[in-house]
């Protein structure tokens, strides 16, 4: 299958049900400034977050990587 190990598909992958892994899921690193649209739901981290608070929206400049998600309608840090 394409996708699967160290090839990178050129498409969506998308799964109905659990994805289950043995493994370490690398999610895309972005600044503040450079995060896509995204969807509800979609994750990521930045690299550059200033002063991070849980399900807060996202100020950039900092020095700090946290992990984000997207809710209804901004990207805030998880």
């Amino acid at each position: 299958f394409v996708g699967i190990g160290n090839s990178a598909p050129n498409f969506p992958l998308e799964v109905t049900g659990k994805i289950r892994a043995t493994t370490i899921i690398a999610t895309g690193g972005f600044t503040v400034a450079t995060l896509p649209v995204g969807v509800v739901g979609d994750r990521a981290y930045v690299t550059d977050a200033t002063a991070p608070t849980y399900n807060a929206v996202l100020t950039g400049g900092g020095a700090v990587t946290v992990p984000v998600f997207r809710n209804a309608t901004v990207w805030v840090s998880a």
